[in-house]
């Protein structure tokens, strides 16, 4: 495959998240960013004539985001925006007419520092479940006009990043998240609680998650990133975590995603964005993980963001790079 940027963007304020999500039933995605004054964007990028930028929504006026997640919540017929402030908040964000209108808050008593939106009770809208500084993971769902809280759990250690672990055919997912001390951890919603599946030591300190159908295996599979540079590929096997192959990187990675790059194959890519500016793309041939593309973003070191999604409506998935103040869209071509 080749990558290649198609085109730039820039924005005036740092940008500190960034993800993709489409709405009110669209298959094409847009872009929600955050900055680093407190504004949460959602942007829509347009190919006719010149590539642009346009803003479709903003909710000014917060705190700055540490966390954010997207997914059906309050069941309006759209996706809500699910946002951890730095004053220890959890905000509940919903596109009404154009408009990002905070629907909840939930003071948490603690800094958030990772989210997972997904459906973990098997009802038609999802849950949120938010993992703070503390070493507590909660779990809420939506009733009536508010997050109420369904379960809470004490960790060993804090966790920075949170991700769903589907199993195709189940109408409900799990969590996979590790921490610090080097261990990977699988929980579950059940009997009005959160519970541990498995756990499995990796060596390193796991902050960087994704999961998706990388193996062909009836399971999402997790890729985590321990110790900034070792990349792990794993699998749930009976009812456990199990080490499928990993590999070492050439430089510190700064983001990770997992999605579809290639129209005709049901296996997802791993797309890395690493610290010395490099994007590669990664698959598994049924044995190791093998690279498929590269491409040089930028002539230094940087730190940035990645988000997948159909941004341009042709149907391909493209990349968005975010690094600073500045987007870069990037095609992958066969």
């Amino acid at each position: 495959m080749n990558l290649g940027v198609i085109a730039e963007f820039s924005l005036k304020e740092a940008i500190t998240s960034l993800s993709a999500a489409a709405f009110s039933g669209r298959e094409r995605s847009n872009l929600v960013v955050s900055t680093i004054d407190g504004d949460v964007r959602i942007m829509r990028i347009e190919t006719v004539r010149k590539p642009r930028l346009v803003q479709v929504s903003v909710a000014t006026g917060l705190p700055p985001v540490v966390a954010l997640s997207t997914g059906n919540v309050t069941d309006v017929g759209t996706t809500d925006l699910i946002v951890g402030g730095l004053d220890n908040a959890l905000r509940v964000i919903s596109s009404v007419e154009r408009k990002l209108v905070v629907r909840d808050t939930v003071q948490l008593g603690s800094l958030p520092t990772a989210l997972c939106v997904t459906n973990v009770v098997g009802n038609e809208t999802a849950e949120v479940i938010v993992a703070t500084n503390d070493g507590a993971l909660r779990c809420y769902g939506w009733f009536e006009a508010s997050l109420d809280k369904l379960a809470h759990k004490t960790t060993d250690r804090p966790t920075f990043s949170l991700q769903p672990l589907r199993n195709r055919g189940m109408p409900y997912s799990g969590l996979v998240f590790g921490d610090d001390s080097g261990s990977l951890y699988v929980y579950h919603y059940a009997d009005d609680r959160l519970q541990e599946l498995s756990r499995l030591t990796v060596g390193g300190e796991g902050h960087l998650l994704a999961t998706g159908n990388i193996t062909g295996d009836k399971n999402d599979d997790v890729v985590i990133v321990s110790d900034g540079r070792a990349l792990g590929l794993l699998a749930m096997g009976q009812s456990k975590l199990e080490m499928k192959t990993g590999l070492k990187l050439p430089s510190e990675v700064s983001s990770l995603q997992v999605g579809h790059l290639q129209k005709d194959s049901h296996l997802q890519h791993i797309v890395l964005s690493l610290r010395d500016s490099t994007i590669l793309l990664l698959s598994y041939n049924g044995e190791e993980l093998i690279q498929d593309a590269s491409l040089k973003t930028a002539p230094k070191p940087v730190e940035s963001l990645l988000a997948l999604g159909d941004f341009d409506g042709d149907g391909n998935t493209e990349i968005v790079q975010a690094i600073g103040n500045n987007l870069n869209l990037i095609t992958a071509v066969p």
